[in-house]
């Protein structure tokens, strides 16, 4: 996992353990011809950018 507030790699998986940032998954997922979760990522992508 790595710190997004920080960029320290850490083995937990809750908070960073030296600033106490959000951690998140360093590699992008796999691809996929068939995308499982494409309408969920297009309709938050949609959201995120109304705000």
């Amino acid at each position: 996992m790595k710190c997004s507030s920080c960029g320290r790699y850490t083995l937990r998986k809750d908070l960073c353990p030296k600033c106490g940032g959000k951690l998140k998954v360093p590699s992008p997922p796999k691809f996929s011809p068939q995308d499982r979760y494409g309408k969920y990522r297009r309709l938050l992508k949609k959201l995120q950018q109304a705000f």
